[in-house]
């Protein structure tokens, strides 16, 4: 895309046969209608009935229109045949609605080195950094400005809705192991807060997995019960009972034990 000063406007029109009276007037309005641009294409003007080209945004009332009008000097020629034909400057919208006037600089001199052909005339390259300004345009120009969405911008663009899109995917994931990681906590309300916020298909999903999620199975919290005491051996109770019985019943004891043999 070529940018034309307002000095190369000024010298375009005078070399295309149109007075140098007329050339600030003339720049003004290339100004106003194209900002300059000589790729400038319009093709829904006048309600889509047909399509303005160039710097100066000329048309045939149609959609088609010569090649040459693409160029520099072809347009700045059909714009100086336009403005002699009518008699004035009434083809062009931006002079009768006064717009040309914010660009209209009387003091400025035309530049004699202006190309005829656009090949070197000052060419945004995208030097400041914007990443709207250099690379190749997506389409055709914004009407009656000199912006297009380029290559650049588009890829970005494209490239943060798929990062957008690839969360989206991947939320309703996470919270089906939010939900049954929780399902028996209060963090579970939360779950379905998160999920009633997602889109319908998301939110559907997660609401979804938070009520197939098992309740979490809380361990007892009783003690484990000792393990039952062995019982005393037959020599272990007959030394207790030993201990424990009187003396007089011992004797009497062994007497019967002896009278038995």
């Amino acid at each position: 895309m070529t940018r034309y000063s307002y000095a190369q406007l000024e010298q375009l029109w005078i070399n295309a046969g149109g007075a140098r009276s007329l050339a600030p007037v003339a720049a003004a309005i290339a100004e106003a209608e194209s900002g300059g641009d000589s790729a400038a294409l319009n093709e829904t003007d006048n309600n889509g009935t047909q399509t303005s080209v160039g710097l100066w945004q000329v048309s045939n009332g149609t959609h088609s229109y010569p090649q040459s009008w693409r160029t520099p000097a072809g347009n700045a020629a059909e714009a100086v045949a336009k403005y002699k034909g009518a008699g004035g400057w009434s083809p062009w919208g931006t002079y009768d609605s006064g717009a040309y006037k914010a660009f209209l600089n009387g003091a400025t001199t035309p530049d004699p080195n202006v190309p005829s052909d656009g090949g070197t005339a000052a060419t945004l390259t995208g030097a400041s950094g914007d990443p709207t300004l250099g690379g190749t345009c997506v389409g055709t120009t914004f009407p009656h400005t000199s912006w297009c969405l380029k290559k650049t911008a588009a890829r970005h663009a494209a490239g943060i809705a798929l990062m957008v899109a690839g969360g989206l995917v991947a939320l309703p994931g996470v919270l089906v192991l939010v939900a049954f990681s929780f399902k028996a906590s209060g963090a579970q309300r939360a779950v379905r807060q998160v999920a009633g916020v997602l889109p319908a298909p998301a939110g559907r999903a997660a609401e979804a997995a938070v009520r197939r999620a098992p309740a979490a199975r809380v361990p007892s919290a009783q003690p484990p019960r000792p393990a039952p005491r062995p019982g005393p051996s037959d020599l272990e109770r007959a030394r207790e009972r030993a201990v424990t019985e009187p003396v007089g019943d011992r004797r009497a004891i062994a007497e019967r034990r002896a009278a038995r043999r």
